[in-house]
């Protein structure tokens, strides 16, 4: 009879625990692609869709990569949030960013997210040039994890420790690189080296140019300096629009202009002597006292933030004349 009652207590017991706030039910979107519209990111699978809602001001999703153990870590809270609707049929893009959404189909269950917070880690994945060796940023793949996310649902809360929403794919800015070899121009009132087309959007040159790299000492046989951050600085300017001035009055100016805007600026690794960053000055003569200086970038590796790409083994930055 003891044990009969004690079932009893135990039964009740357990039913009493259960207040439909732990009822575990499953969602999985990892192998769906991720799309946006505005600011929100979303997931589509049939019947059923999740998306979130980032501010723009957040910059969540920039185009750097992040390192070892630096998570973007964004806490779901104010404007931040995580939905997922299922539906009484198969949903679509403007069920999530048409406003007012279509009639059709109708959200049957809603989970609302009420804490918890997102972590984004973010590659690059690139292409190589055969030829140069050169590669290419072709986009940027944000993996998206929910950490300690809980769910507001109609039965109770659901929880989550780890919930992968999965890859969030954004493009680079294209960096077109395309430049005229015969302008390669040099400052003769701040030693600056650039190469620059006229009305150009972009821009390359290196600052405090080492001179004895024209040297017309040793014709015909290839003078080599480093890349640094002092010397030989090498830095890339993506323009937001044309350089509407001369480009000499740009360029060599004592402080480069804040017009036009930059949109993007990549600046060179420093060199490592017979390995990397290096600038290789070919001189000839080209007439009487007329001196042919080829400049080569030899093994250079532009950076930005996190994010690198490799320019090449040899590039030709342009041809220089000068005379002595």
């Amino acid at each position: 009879m003891k044990k009969i009652f004690g079932i009893l207590v135990l039964i009740f017991l357990l039913n009493g625990c259960d207040d439909g706030d732990l009822k575990i039910e499953t969602i999985d979107f990892t192998d769906v692609t991720a799309n946006s519209c505005g600011e929100t990111i979303y997931k589509l699978n049939g019947s059923e869709a999740i998306y979130i809602k980032l501010p723009t001001s957040l910059n969540a999703f920039p185009n750097d990569v992040t390192l070892t153990n630096t998570s973007r870590i964004i806490p779901i809270t104010g404007n931040v949030s995580v939905t997922y609707r299922a539906y009484n049929g198969n949903v679509t893009a403007a069920n999530i960013c048409t406003t007012p959404a279509p009639i059709s189909p109708i959200a049957t269950e809603e989970w609302i997210a009420t804490s918890g917070n997102i972590e984004i880690n973010t590659i690059a994945l690139y292409t190589t040039d055969a030829t140069t060796g050169a590669t290419k940023i072709t986009k940027y793949i944000h993996n998206i994890v929910f950490k300690n996310i809980v769910f507001a649902k109609p039965s109770g809360n659901q929880i989550y420790e780890t919930f992968t929403f999965g890859e969030y794919t954004t493009t680079p800015t294209s960096l077109p690189f395309n430049f005229n070899p015969d302008d390669l121009k040099l400052c003769a009132t701040n030693q600056l080296l650039y190469n620059a087309r006229t009305n150009g959007i972009e821009g390359i040159y290196i600052q405090n140019f080492d001179a004895n790299l024209l040297s017309t000492d040793n014709i015909g046989v290839p003078k080599t300096g480093l890349i640094s951050s002092t010397t030989n600085k090498l830095v890339y300017r993506l323009f937001s629009t044309a350089i509407s001035t001369n480009n000499e009055d740009y360029f060599c100016s004592s402080t480069l202009p804040t017009v036009p805007s930059i949109n993007e600026e990549w600046i060179a690794q420093d060199g490592i002597t017979d390995v990397s960053g290096r600038i290789e000055v070919t001189t000839t003569t080209n007439g009487p006292n007329l001196f042919q200086h080829t400049i080569l970038l030899k093994a250079v590796t532009f950076q930005k933030g996190n994010s690198a790409f490799y320019y090449g083994d040899s590039i030709l930055l342009g041809t220089l004349l000068t005379t002595n």
